[in-house]
């Protein structure tokens, strides 16, 4: 089922970026997948960690911020 793919996939990449948090595109991705997903709460927990390890990034965290808008369909 596709659900559980994407489901499955979102995860591998949560705990990719649990063993390897260096990888900004990564949290932009993931930040993305779960607003897309509707996961406000695994978004914010996300979004959270990432501005904090990019904080003297200002390209990193606005494109972060640009993961938190859901597109139009």
């Amino acid at each position: 089922d596709m659900a559980g793919a994407i489901e499955g996939m979102v995860a591998g990449l949560a705990a990719r970026l649990e063993q390897n948090p260096n990888d900004p595109e990564g949290w932009v991705r993931l930040v993305r997948a779960y607003t897309v997903l509707g996961r406000m709460d695994k978004r914010d927990a996300a979004l959270t960690r990432a501005r904090a390890l990019y904080k003297d990034q200002p390209s990193v965290l606005t494109a972060l911020d640009d993961a938190t808008r859901v597109p139009a369909p």
